[in-house]
């Protein structure tokens, strides 16, 4: 009875377990997306590449529950490397991703089984993987429809981007930019000589202003948006 209780006690770790290995050649977005991931205790990180190459040439067996491929990366594109992993593994899910809709690969990526095709922001990966690969709660199908429809307000997209991107001053750049490279407010405050309390009170009203709810989220806008690489 007890072993029984301890297989099912097992069974249900093994059940939340997730095995993934990514593939992306933007170093930092790829640093978030796994920090992302392994906040939680039952996701471990099989593979960390830089390119599709580096990919397909450390699969030796077929341990992954995931795989995360970048579209649109150097030496070996991430459709190729699909492709080569579709092969000999058809059943291993498939998430990739570019930065904006791109229709001709959706069409070829349709014909490729058990594969998500999404947008590249960390959080619509985490729930895909949390909400459709593990349970089925997330509605994909749902997701690919809206998804689709980028392209039509792609123009209005940038507008907002560009416009948003130019109501932030130098200051609120460098302080995102303080935050991502792991600064304490204490720190930011010793830096730029001011107090602790205003620089609270500057990254609230900043993550305010860009929609945000944490530092955390303020950190994952800054390498999404590739603040953490700009000159300012």
């Amino acid at each position: 009875m007890i072993l029984c209780q301890i297989d099912i006690e097992m069974s249900k770790i093994l059940s939340k377990t997730v095995r993934f290995s990514i593939a992306d050649s933007d170093f930092y977005f790829k640093k978030i997306m796994i920090k992302t991931l392994m906040e939680n205790p039952f996701y471990m990180a099989i593979n960390d590449c830089n390119n599709g190459h580096e990919l397909i040439n450390r699969i030796y067996r077929r341990q992954e529950d995931v795989f995360i491929i970048e579209l649109f990366m150097p030496v070996l594109s991430g459709i190729e490397a699909i492709r080569y992993i579709r092969k000999n593994n058809t059943e291993t899910p498939i998430i990739t991703y570019s930065g904006t809709y791109q229709k001709d690969m959706a069409e070829i990526l349709s014909k490729i089984p058990n594969i998500y095709y999404c947008q590249k922001e960390s959080c619509i990966i985490k729930e895909i993987i949390k909400g459709r690969i593990i349970s089925d709660t997330f509605d994909y199908e749902d997701y690919s429809k809206k998804w689709e429809q980028q392209p039509l307000e792609v123009q209005e997209y940038m507008n907002r981007k560009k416009q948003s991107e130019g109501e932030l001053s130098s200051t609120e750049i460098q302080l995102m930019k303080f935050c991502y490279e792991g600064f304490s407010n204490k720190e930011i405050g010793e830096k730029l000589n001011l107090s602790n309390r205003t620089i609270d009170t500057y990254i609230n009203r900043l993550t305010e202003k860009l929609g945000l709810k944490t530092k955390l989220h303020l950190i994952r806008y800054c390498v999404e948006n590739g603040y953490y690489n700009s000159s300012t």
